[in-house]
């Protein structure tokens, strides 16, 4: 009678562990580099930034969407600009998660000095799209986003 009591509470716990399981695992890593074109666009939103409009795209905004596997950490910087550039980071339906930190190079910097980042953890797997614009910098910009 004990081995089966054993044999039952076994088995619960293994269930139990394996339904965790999906939840806790790690995603499969996502790399990518891409340069991005766009033209100024300091259009005063009430949130600040022109990335959250879907009518700028393929103007001011590129806008990539990521599936992810599992629990990880997204990372963006944005690079290569003289001005402003904005890193905003939406979930499957538009909505702003996060943006990044946010620079400005100023008229006495060099062409490429600009940069921003945004860092953010994801406890599951996860749709979400990663939005850069330019709100009022150079016409180019580089994107590299890993997602670990």
């Amino acid at each position: 009678m004990q081995v089966r009591r054993v044999a039952a509470v076994a088995t619960l716990a293994v269930l139990a562990v394996g339904s965790y399981a999906p939840a806790l695992a790690k995603a499969k890593p996502i790399a990518m580099e891409y340069d991005v074109t766009g033209v100024p666009n300091p259009q005063p939103l009430p949130s600040g930034t022109s990335c959250l409009d879907a009518k700028y795209e393929g103007i001011s905004r590129t806008t990539k969407t990521i599936k992810t596997t599992g629990a990880g950490v997204l990372s963006v910087t944005l690079s290569g600009f003289a001005g402003d550039w904005d890193i905003t980071l939406m979930d499957a339906n538009g909505e702003e998660i996060a943006a990044g930190d946010g620079t400005s190079t100023g008229a006495g910097a060099p062409s490429t000095a600009g940069v921003d980042t945004l860092e953010q953890k994801f406890k599951k797997a996860s749709t979400f799209q990663v939005a850069v614009c330019n709100f009022a910098g150079s016409p180019m910009a580089h994107v590299k986003l890993s997602y670990k």
